[in-house]
């Protein structure tokens, strides 16, 4: 299917001499052990300045002079744009697990917040992490780091907007619940305050941590383009995606059209943060994967 590897070619350049091989471009490099196994991958829209920068602080940090140090070669694959390179770093990153990739190692799952009607009508809420198999976040609220996260988050909108703790699942006793008792609950949980009422304050009271729902109907391609590219940089490149998930960067159009989805690929907090920002602020040409026509990207007003 022509799907361009995030990782490139092993032994493009040798640590020896990076200054004079490495492309002053946009890309994602690795630093490599004697084995070909990557300790660190990176990202830059000038691979050949970051590298030096990385040599240049070994000299300063005994974390980078560590992985310097244990570094016997440094490959690379150049992108058409900065993009490209993004979405690439945090692939490689997720499959190849570098040792000195502490922040983007693991696979941070996307936890939001549904919501679901109870028999008695009043909306509650429910802490789900989302999936490639499950990819519906129509109805969701938030982006939280995990479970966890997420309580903390909806218990505080609970406590700030005076929402019923015990209607939204965050307690369990009978009668009314502990914020009623204080004063600092309307009275859903005594009748006081009806479903529909309530409902529409919870629903407000989230509007402003609404997830963006995908918002075209099937996967997209976003075509980066590189105007003056330098020996061994794609002029061009096609980054297919769908419902928030990155499905591989191709050398054409054709090969992304006919790649489909593969259900090996990630959806993470990662990937949903990083298409937000490339689909808002590089305002690169979409188009349908499957008529080719060109896609108008609405701007849902989501913070990126």
């Amino acid at each position: 299917m022509n799907r361009v590897a995030p990782t490139g070619t092993p032994g493009f350049s040798v640590l020896g001499a990076p200054q004079a091989r490495l492309p002053a471009c946009a890309g994602v490099y690795r630093f490599l052990d004697s084995n070909g196994y990557p300790l660190y991958i990176g990202k830059s829209i000038n691979i050949y300045a970051r590298v030096r920068t990385h040599l240049n602080e070994a000299r300063h940090s005994q974390r980078q002079q560590r992985m310097v140090s244990a570094t016997a070669s440094v490959d690379c694959r150049p992108t058409a744009g900065e993009a490209g390179a993004l979405l690439l770093e945090n692939l490689a990153i997720k499959r190849d697990v570098p040792l000195f990739n502490r922040s983007q190692r693991a696979v941070r799952r996307l936890w939001s917040i549904l919501l679901k009607q109870s028999k008695t009508g009043y909306e509650q809420a429910e802490i789900q992490a989302f999936t490639l198999d499950k990819p519906d976040i129509m109805a969701a609220y938030g982006s939280f780091k995990s479970r966890h996260h997420a309580r903390e988050a909806l218990r505080e909108l609970a406590r700030s907007e005076s929402l019923c703790p015990k209607i939204l699942g965050l307690e369990h006793a009978r009668g009314a619940c502990f914020q009623r008792q204080l004063g600092h609950c309307a009275g859903a949980c005594v009748g006081i305050e009806s479903a529909d009422v309530h409902n529409q304050r919870l629903r407000a009271a989230l509007a402003r941590h609404r997830l963006s729902a995908w918002p075209v109907v099937g996967p997209v391609l976003v075509r980066e383009t590189c105007a003056e590219p330098v020996a061994g940089q794609p002029r061009q490149e096609w980054h297919l995606l769908h419902n928030w998930t990155y499905l591989g960067t191709f050398s054409s159009e054709a090969a992304a059209a006919q790649a489909g989805v593969d259900n090996t690929f990630m959806f993470d907090r990662d990937t949903y943060q990083i298409l937000r920002r490339v689909l808002r602020t590089h305002k690169l040409p979409l188009y349908c994967a499957d008529s080719g026509e060109a896609v108008n990207w609405p701007d849902s007003g989501v913070p990126v």
